[in-house]
């Protein structure tokens, strides 16, 4: 299990209104995280020739599950004379390294990303609206144009393109430096999740952004100082349900869920869907049975072998990814006796433990370990390059009476979509399982608006 801490740094963007620069911007902030200091950003902005530079670099210093976790972002955006983003670099360096270069061009952003054992891959988005990061924000800002309402924005920690709107506040009271001071606040939403900015004479001075981080503008010495404690992001975002339940044993279990934001999957698979308003739902999980599956394999819909392909992340169609499920699972003739072996596999082979990356198959493979993205990452290929449509199923899982963020996988199977952990070794998964989204890194960033702030009441067991 792990909490995606990928996306504390990236969302840290802000907006600044002040003097209009001609030649460069710099700044450095402290980041907390309920007050508990965890890393540093440093931002910039210089005029070359008859283009700007824009700068981040973010650390983060943490602990999962006791073990210390840094984690290094350096983005690099270029804007033309006009303030428009045209290309950008990106690099992640923690356990892993991952690397993402991009442009614009006739509308479209093309994207290249490849990073350890991860062969380089392009992707090509269509651009509706005019397009940012979340770092050309500032520098919209600063150079004396005011941000668009709605915008294009590309994420590079998750890899994806998604919409983010934003919005004038106005003056409003905010703590800086232990007094009340009259800010300018803009508000911003992307994926369900918030970020607001305090602007005083012309320069940031605080960012509120998901998951309770707060960056501060500091002098150099005192933002790039870290003291030795570290906070343990796991615990701290565990969430604590109203009222418990026996996950190995309870078969049936109804959950009430309240302050629900974005764009969420609640219904699939092992989890129904009973009730559903604006921010809360009633859901109904459940142990599947497997002895109702039928014992021949069934024909697979042509809706679903698209969960057959191969992606960036689940490279099914690399040779050394092929060979070891065919190795897996030779003597196996069902789908699900080839899903339960790759499972089996998977649990037995990869060391249990927490880590920071975003994790590709092969690079798994290499490692030998890894926490519940490399092992569902892991499965999803192999099980892919056995015939078994299989995806990514992102929520949180129920441990020692809290839910934690937590990773696992669904395979289809005669006819149906069975939920399988190849972390715990369960097949099928127990009722401790709440699904918030499912599809590959991409597709997780939805979940954003959520974690954390999620409120969780069981309303019966069985």
């Amino acid at each position: 299990m792990k909490k995606n801490t990928i996306f504390l740094i990236i969302l840290s963007c802000s907006f600044i209104e002040g003097d209009k620069l001609k030649t460069e911007y710099e700044d450095w902030f402290s980041s907390y995280i309920k007050d508990v200091k965890v890393g540093y950003n440093y931002y910039s902005i210089k005029k070359v020739l008859n283009h700007y530079e824009v700068k981040e670099k973010a650390v983060l210093k943490l602990k999962m599950l006791g073990q210390d976790k840094e984690l290094i972002t350096f983005t690099d955006v270029k804007l033309d004379k006009n303030l428009k983003t045209i290309e950008f670099s990106f690099e992640l360096k923690t356990d892993v390294q991952v690397k993402a270069k991009g442009e614009v061009k006739n509308n479209k952003l093309i994207v290249e990303l490849e990073g350890t054992n991860m062969p380089k891959t392009k992707r090509t988005y269509e651009l509706k609206n005019e397009f940012y990061l979340p770092q050309s924000w500032w520098a919209v800002i600063l150079l004396g144009k005011e941000p668009p309402k709605e915008m294009d924005v590309y994420d590079p920690t998750n890899f994806v393109l998604g919409s983010a709107k934003s919005e004038k506040l106005g003056i409003i009271e905010t703590e800086y430096n232990g007094k009340i001071v009259k800010a300018l606040a803009y508000r911003t939403n992307m994926f369900g999740a918030q970020t607001t900015i305090y602007i005083y004479n012309g320069r940031i001075i605080k960012v509120e952004s998901p998951f309770d981080i707060t960056l501060i503008s500091e002098p150099m010495e005192k933002a790039t100082k870290i003291g030795e404690e570290k906070l343990d992001v796991l615990l701290m975002f565990a969430i604590k349900p109203e009222g418990s339940f026996n996950p190995e044993k309870d078969t049936i279990l109804i959950l009430q869920l309240d302050s629900l934001k974005g764009n969420l999957v609640l219904d699939f698979g092992a989890q129904s869907l009973l009730e559903k308003n604006n921010s809360s739902a009633k859901i109904k999980i459940v142990k599947q049975n497997l002895s109702i599956l039928n014992e021949k394999d069934t024909i697979i819909p042509d809706s679903i072998k698209i969960y057959l392909k191969p992606d960036e992340f689940a490279q099914s169609d690399h040779p050394r990814i092929r060979k070891l499920a065919y190795e897996i699972t030779k003597d196996k003739k069902t789908n699900l006796e080839k899903a339960r072996a790759i499972m089996y596999w998977v649990w037995t082979n990869l060391e249990k433990k927490p880590t920071v990356s975003v994790p590709n198959a092969i690079e798994v493979l290499d490692m030998g370990y890894g926490d519940c993205n490399e092992h569902s990452v892991l499965y999803t290929a192999l099980a892919r390059a056995a015939g078994v449509p299989t995806d990514i199923v992102v929520g949180l899982i129920y441990e020692n009476g809290r839910y934690y963020y937590h990773a696992w996988n669904a395979s289809y199977i005669n006819g149906k979509w069975i939920w399988i952990d190849p972390v715990f070794g369960q097949f099928p998964a127990n009722v401790g399982h709440l699904m918030l989204q499912r599809g590959s890194i991409d597709k997780q960033a939805e979940i954003m608006g959520v974690v954390g702030k999620l409120s969780i009441k069981v309303l019966s067991v069985n």
